[in-house]
C-alpha cells in the first residue's frame, strides 16, 4: 500500500473518532459556541481533507515511483527555520502577546522563508492578525496573552 494511501487512511479514522468523542460535549449555538463545537469543526475539516487525499490517492498514481526522502539544502534549512519560529511563538507568546506573535510569524515566514513579495507579506500578516483578533477576542470572546507591552 503506498505512503498516501495508509496516512489519508489513519487520518480519516482519526478525524471519525474526532467526531466521535465530540459528541460528548454541547455544541451551543453561532452565537454562543459550546466546548464541542471547536472539535467538531475540527473533526469535520481532517475528515473533509483527509477524504480528499485518498480519493486523489486512489484515482492518480502520483505515488508511483516517487521516492519519499528528507530535505536537503534549503529546504532542511526552511524546515529548521520553521521549527525554531514555532518553538519562539510559544516561548514568547506571554511576553509579546499572541497577535504580535501571529504578525511577526507570517512575516518572517512569509518573507524570507517563501520570499514573498513585502507588500504580500505585510498584507498577510495584518490579514491573519486581523482575522485571529476578530475570531477569538470578538466572536468566541476568548482572552488572548496580551503581553507585556499591552498590559
Amino acid at each position: 500500500m503506498m505512503p498516501s494511501r495508509i496516512t489519508s487512511t489513519l487520518f480519516l479514522l482519526f478525524a471519525l473518532f474526532v467526531l466521535f468523542e465530540s459528541r460528548r460535549y454541547p455544541l451551543g449555538s453561532v452565537d454562543n459556541p459550546g466546548p464541542g463545537f471547536l472539535p467538531m469543526l475540527l473533526g469535520i475539516t481532517l475528515g473533509v481533507m483527509s477524504f480528499l487525499l485518498m480519493r486523489r490517492s486512489w484515482t492518480k498514481s502520483f505515488d508511483q515511483g516517487e521516492k519519499i526522502s528528507w530535505p536537503g539544502g534549503r529546504g532542511l534549512l526552511v524546515v529548521c527555520s520553521i521549527l525554531l519560529m514555532l518553538i519562539l511563538f510559544a516561548v514568547l507568546l506571554d511576553v509579546t502577546g499572541y497577535l504580535v506573535n501571529v504578525f511577526l510569524f507570517f512575516i518572517l515566514f512569509l518573507r524570507p522563508i517563501s520570499r514573498q513579495k513585502w507588500i504580500w507579506s505585510l498584507t498577510i500578516s495584518i490579514g491573519a492578525t486581523l482575522v485571529a483578533y476578530g475570531l477569538f477576542e470578538r466572536w468566541l470572546m476568548v482572552p488572548l496573552p496580551r503581553g507585556i507591552l499591552f498590559n
